[in-house]
C-alpha cells in the first residue's frame, strides 16, 4: 500500500486534506512536526509528503534535499499561504515536485496525488 504523510501544525487543514485523499488506496497519516514525520519514515517508505506550510523550507537552505536524503526520496508537495511567484519558484528550484497556494482546490490536489500514485500524468 502506498503511504502519504501530511505535515501541518494545523489539525483542521490536515484533516481537510486527508479527507480529500480518501479512497485513493493509500494510507494517509497526519503529523504535526518534522520529527514525527521522520519517525513514521523509519517504520517504512513514504511515497508522498505533503507539507502544509512552506516556512520551514524557506528558512533553511537545501532543506528539501536534506529531507529527501534522510528518508528515501519521497515526492514532495508543498501547500503554502505565500502567493509570491518568487517564493513558489524558489521552492520548485529547491526540488519540490508541486507547489500550491491556499486557498487550494482540493479536487485538483486529489487528481495530482492520484496521478502521482499511479504514475499516470496528463
Amino acid at each position: 500500500m502506498r503511504r502519504i504523510v501530511i505535515v501541518s501544525d494545523n489539525p483542521f487543514l490536515s484533516r481537510a486534506v486527508s479527507l480529500s485523499l480518501a479512497g485513493l488506496g493509500a494510507e494517509v497519516c497526519c503529523v504535526a512536526s518534522r520529527g514525527e514525520w521522520l519517525r513514521i519514515c523509519e517504520r517504512g517508505a513514504v511515497d508522498l509528503l505533503i507539507v502544509l506550510r512552506a516556512a520551514g523550507f524557506l528558512a533553511r537552505e537545501r532543506e528539501v534535499e536534506r529531507l529527501r536524503r534522510a528518508v528515501g526520496n519521497p515526492r514532495l508537495y508543498i501547500l503554502t499561504w505565500h502567493h509570491s511567484e518568487r517564493i513558489v519558484l524558489a521552492l520548485l528550484e529547491q526540488g519540490a515536485d508541486q507547489c500550491m497556494t491556499f486557498p487550494v482546490n482540493l479536487a485538483r490536489l486529489r487528481r495530482k496525488v492520484a496521478e502521482e500514485l499511479t504514475g499516470v500524468y496528463e
